[in-house]
């Protein structure tokens, strides 16, 4: 039984229970490709920098040539780079995933989501996520598959990004592309040098990737604000 059962989220006009970790799943997905919409026919990814970092590593892309691979956007500023899905993801082989080890988060949760209610995150099933290409499994609780998909230091890096975002929106800065640019080059690159002090090189991509939202922190007030 969910923790929550007599509270639901809309997600696309639909009331959705929130799921506990004790919750039953009869799910496994692995690298195999399958014609799932997972990975073709869905709506864009949207990728965080963390993501983007732990992507052009797998697939050995320097960040210019990975944005010849996505599409590319902004909103309120804010660059927005996406991994398109249709037909097919560009990471789709007839082998499977080919940064299977560096998907990005949506995928490692598919068929269940993420989202943000009563300032609180939940994890969901929608019932427009129902994926015939995954292979039913022996039970496992919500909690356990999470972990076989190593959601757990994504979803930290995501809510470092959301929350950075957050601050940063509080600036209100001008919907410009100087501000696309100056995101770009301080925090979505991940060969951007980091500002902010610290100790010594960073040793991880984790590490790197919050080491550029400090860094940014400080530095785009100062220059977006002057711009």
């Amino acid at each position: 039984m969910s923790k929550y059962p007599s509270s639901s989220i809309k997600i696309a006009g639909t009331d959705t229970p929130p799921l506990s970790g004790s919750d039953v799943v009869e799910l496994s997905c692995g690298p195999d490709g399958c014609d799932a919409n997972c990975c073709a026919n869905g709506p864009q990814i949207v990728l965080n920098p963390y993501e983007i970092s732990r992507i052009c590593v797998a697939a050995d892309l320097g960040y210019e040539d990975l944005l010849d691979i996505v599409e590319s956007g902004r909103a309120g500023g804010f660059p927005l780079i996406m991994l398109p899905r249709d037909p097919a993801c560009h990471f789709r082989t007839e082998h499977g995933c080919r940064i299977y080890d560096a998907r990005p988060l949506a995928c490692r949760l598919f068929p269940l989501g993420r989202v943000f209610h009563n300032g609180r995150s939940h994890i969901v099933l929608p019932v427009r996520n129902r994926c015939a290409g995954l292979v039913h499994a022996p039970s496992r609780n919500v909690a356990e598959y999470l972990k076989d998909q190593n959601t757990q230091i994504y979803i930290e890096m995501a809510d470092a990004w959301i929350e950075f975002v957050s601050a940063m929106e509080k600036w209100r800065f001008p919907d410009r592309p100087v501000t696309s640019i100056a995101f770009h080059m301080l925090v979505y690159q991940p060969d951007a040098t980091p500002v902010a002090r610290h100790s010594g090189p960073a040793a991880s991509l984790e590490e790197r990737f919050l080491l550029r939202l400090a860094a940014a922190r400080k530095e785009l007030p100062r220059f977006l604000i002057r711009a």
